[in-house]
């Protein structure tokens, strides 16, 4: 489940930048000298750069989550077994 989950991220992260290089390609071959073409330019820059800080940390936080929840897993599989009772009196 986990590397379908990372696989359905990978293709909305590449679809992503492929749009937003394609719109800074167009915006800066046809795109007129005008202020707002500059904005628009800019914001996908930072669409970008923020797709790729939030792919790469996401990446790592994923993997220290499942570092710790191995370590933990293993402390209880070591761990020796309890039995537990409940005793319901009238």
């Amino acid at each position: 489940m986990a590397q379908a989950s990372w696989a359905v991220r990978r293709r909305i992260i590449i679809s992503v930048l492929i749009w937003a290089g394609a719109l800074i390609t167009y915006l800066s071959i046809w795109g007129r000298p005008v202020t707002l073409v500059g904005d628009i330019a800019t914001g996908l820059i930072l669409l970008m750069g923020s797709v790729i800080g939030s792919y790469v940390f996401g990446a790592v936080w994923d993997d220290q989550s499942k570092r710790k929840s191995e370590v933990a897993q293993s402390a209880v599989d070591q761990s020796d077994p309890t039995s537990t009772t409940v005793k319901v009196e009238p």
